[in-house]
């Protein structure tokens, strides 16, 4: 397996595309790979000769990448079938101390392009995360981050996702554990990844805790299937949104974790779940629904390394190095205007599934999203006696396997308790594979 050469094939299958990339590699014994070979490039397409490293030099990095999502509902009353979806990737930062002698600034482009259908299972969040938005490209970070005062401020602006705030790793494929979970309930004015804001927002470092203020446009043509640098009409109002962080080390081994806590507020408004214009509900009287003047909502999120090592940057994120790591998201929104009330969530995921794959991860997860009764009565005004949405639960686990360290191939397994949030549906098991692959 270790000796002489080998070709490997690896094909990124999509309905839209297929990209089959046949890599050479000259495969020695472990202990002589580990002697005397140099280790593996982190990117498919390695150096560029040296092109690479020198732009990196300079302060330019290039990045890229492409994640495919299939997955497809195996046992359970809803259609079965199979669907696919991807997001290619491709970005540059710049570093303007080493450019231009501007320390502590940043300035990131970044263009996605989705592509697929959507995921099976009709559930109140999806099974594949990285549909949506769009089969389009979009201009999803166009923004300059300054460092001040001995980096203790930060300031940012642009065109930026809302992801900042609220949070969260994306391990997982049902959106119940993926993003932000406020975009996740409140997606049709909370926009996460792909969709890019005009936005700014300040964060102010204190020891082991932070605080942070921003404010975003609410513009729904962000939502509009083209592509474009960003518009400049039509916003309809603005989000505001407050956090405080705390990152704490615990015990002799310094185990890190990180918890935060936010509030947001969008004075477009929009219209009540339940109650018409003149106060009585709409789906009675045929009246437009009451327009509410804000919407708004909390959450609380907490990440915990309990073995091994993790980092985390307040820029970049959290980073699960070695050992088991444990984390919860809680979400709420208002109940006037949001279809979707809360939504809670709690998992793991431990690097170094063995001495032999030190690389390789496992995750589990569990989580509850929470259809409004308000929404849920309306339904029940308009045709009494059919049934309506409550609550949905979503299991997931996956196995991450670190083919190289470029390419990582992640079976996963889904079991939704009521889908839809339909007690009378039964539960649906889905199976599923994410590959990721950086360029």
């Amino acid at each position: 397996m270790f000796g002489g050469l080998a070709k490997r094939r690896i094909c990124l299958i999509s309905f839209a595309t297929v990209a089959c990339v046949l890599v050479d590699a000259s495969l020695m014994s472990l202990e002589k790979a580990a002697a005397a070979e140099p280790a593996p490039a982190a990117t498919l397409t390695g150096d560029w000769g040296g092109l690479r490293t020198k732009l990196h030099d300079m302060g330019i990095d290039i990045t890229g990448g492409f994640k495919v999502e299939g997955v497809g509902n195996v046992y359970g009353e809803l259609p079965k079938h199979w669907a696919q979806a991807g997001e290619f990737d491709v970005g540059a930062t710049l570093d303007t101390q080493k450019l231009w002698g501007l320390a502590g600034g940043v300035l990131q482009t970044t263009v996605t392009i989705r592509e697929g259908e959507p995921p099976p299972g009709d559930l109140l969040q999806q099974s594949a995360e990285v549909y949506g938005r769009g089969n389009i490209a979009r201009l999803t970070e166009f923004w300059y981050r300054q460092k001040l005062f001995n980096d203790k401020l930060t300031i940012k602006f642009g065109r930026i996702p809302q992801g900042d705030f609220d949070n969260s790793s994306c391990d997982f494929m049902n959106l119940t554990f993926c993003g932000a979970p406020g975009g996740n309930i409140v997606g049709n004015y909370w926009y996460n990844w792909p969709i890019a804001q005009w936005a700014g927002w300040a964060r102010y470092d204190f020891g082991d805790y932070d605080v942070m203020a921003g404010v975003y446009e609410t513009n729904p043509r962000d939502l509009d299937l083209q592509f474009s640098p960003g518009w400049f009409c039509c916003a309809t109002g603005a989000m505001g949104h407050f956090e405080i962080g705390w990152t704490p080390q615990f015990g002799p081994q310094k185990l890190v974790g990180h918890y935060q806590a936010g509030v947001w507020d969008d004075t477009s408004g929009g219209p009540d779940v339940l109650i018409g214009a003149n106060g009585q509900p709409f789906s009675l009287t045929g009246l437009q629904p009451l327009h509410r003047a804000n919407r708004f909502g909390f959450y609380v999120q907490g990440q915990q390394q309990i073995t091994g090592s993790a980092t985390y940057d307040r820029d970049s994120g959290w980073k699960n190095n070695h050992g088991l790591n444990v984390f919860f998201d809680f979400v709420q929104a208002d109940r006037a205007t949001s279809t979707l009330d809360n939504q809670v969530n709690a998992g793991l995921t431990y690097v170094g599934a063995s001495p032999q794959r030190p690389n390789d991860a496992i995750g589990l997860a569990v989580g509850r999203t929470q259809y409004n009764s308000r929404a849920a009565d309306s339904i029940l005004l308009a045709t009494p006696g059919v049934q309506v949405p409550q609550a949905e639960y979503p299991i997931e686990a996956f196995y991450s396997f670190q083919a190289t360290r470029w390419w990582d191939v992640r079976p996963d397994f889904q079991y939704v308790i009521h889908p839809g949030g339909y007690t009378k549906i039964g539960n649906e098991a889905l199976l599923g594979i994410r590959t990721d692959v950086k360029f």
